[in-house]
């Protein structure tokens, strides 16, 4: 009988465990930027961008005139009217400069896109290397109320000393739960990223583990030509300076042809043609909107420079945290991780021994445990540190 009840708990996490979904770093961005609506969206803009192009070359509309009655019966006639030559031109500038427009804001949406699956990856596996820690924990713990309870049966310990470990034990089972609420939470975050969003089998093939590889100490160009911003709000102006372009142009006269059919009294000649040009001589209407263009030409500078601003004061932040944590790494790897292991060793078998207390023993546990988790804070802070550094700079591979 006990042989079955350990096999059955053995088949049920084998099934389990089979269950998950494991995902890499890579296939959740891969998935995101495949299945995310937003992708989607940005990707729709630029098409309906396009779709606008033959648009740019489009004439007024035809108008066609019937006269009547006149003395040779009915009298139709045709006209045109054409905008000057370089009005079309400036038109499909600025339609080729809204596309590259429109193709920015989509690269920003994935670069965003990129982040926050990074983002929720790197602290999914913080939490599942957490709930290790306090599973870790949650059977020290186990152990030494099972010890506990038959030195207060023997009167080694009193009954206050029993009813605290019972509550110290209840304490790491609802901290336990309350990661696995946030392990769950993270985990649905990440579906509804990757475009799965009743997905809550996501896991990984491993906990938190260092970004290797990577070193930096100054922007390599503190105009931040790669990231996607810098490109939407330089494409902003060329956009703007194009509009300004075809407002200006608009102030030159336009053309009218046309042909109309009618014979009259004293005449042979039966079909006529005219032509003509239009005058903007309502000059302050074309000047209002040449100086409007001139503001959003303004504007789109301003976009462009306060973005700069906005971006160095965030690379500075961030690489502020990157060195700051990449310290404290580096003291848990070489000293505090070791320190821990040896206190929780030795507090254990001290107190097994009976040469600690049970305060002191806790004491040393939970100094161990601390910086422990300490430990998994700063690499949790360093990793993202490195993340956001990769996104701001434009750094990140999609």
């Amino acid at each position: 009988m006990k042989f079955a009840f350990f096999v059955f708990p053995v088949c049920l996490l084998s099934i389990i465990t089979q269950a998950q979904h494991l995902l890499t770093e890579k296939q959740a961005v891969e998935l995101a930027l495949k299945n995310n609506p937003q992708i989607k969206v940005s990707e729709l803009r630029v098409e309906k961008q396009q779709r606008l192009r033959p648009a740019s070359l489009a004439f007024d509309n035809l108008e066609v005139i019937m006269q009547a009655p006149t003395t040779g019966g009915y009298a139709p006639s045709i006209l045109q009217r054409l905008q000057f030559p370089t009005v079309y031109t400036n038109q499909i500038k600025l339609q080729k400069a809204n596309i590259r427009v429109a193709e920015s804001e989509k690269m920003i949406t994935a670069n965003n896109l990129v982040y926050s699956v990074r983002h929720n990856y790197n602290n999914l596996n913080f939490l599942i290397q957490k709930s290790r820690t306090l599973r870790r924990q949650d059977s020290i713990f186990s152990d030494i109320l099972e010890v506990n309870d038959i030195r207060y049966k023997v009167g080694q310990i009193s009954n206050l000393e029993k009813i605290n470990s019972e509550a110290y034990y209840k304490q790491i089972q609802f901290t336990l739960m309350q990661t696995q609420a946030d392990l769950q939470n993270a985990k649905r975050q990440i579906a509804i990223l990757i475009g799965t969003p009743n997905d809550t089998t996501i896991s990984t093939s491993g906990g938190l583990t260092k970004i290797e590889g990577y070193e930096v100490e100054n922007a390599p160009d503190t105009t931040f030509p790669s990231n996607p911003l810098t490109n939407y709000y330089t494409q902003l102006q060329v956009a703007s300076k194009r509009s300004l372009g075809l407002e200006r142009s608009r102030r030159l006269p336009g053309l009218i042809g046309g042909y109309f059919n009618q014979l009259g009294p004293g005449t042979s000649t039966r079909y006529h043609w005219q032509f003509g040009v239009t005058i903007p001589i309502w000059f302050w209407a074309f000047q209002s909107r040449v100086g409007a263009a001139r503001k959003d030409v303004e504007i789109a500078q301003s976009q462009f420079t306060y973005n700069n601003y906005q971006l160095k004061g965030e690379y500075s932040k961030a690489l502020a945290q990157y060195k700051q944590y990449r310290q404290a790494v580096e003291y848990f790897e070489t000293v505090g991780n070791q320190l821990s292991n040896e206190i929780i060793k030795a507090a254990r078998e001290s107190y097994r021994l009976g040469s600690i207390g049970y305060y002191i023993y806790l004491q040393n546990i939970n100094q161990a445990f601390q910086i422990q988790y300490s430990y998994l804070e700063a690499l949790k802070n360093y990793n993202e540190s490195i993340i956001t550094l990769q996104y701001i700079i434009g750094e990140q591979r999609f």
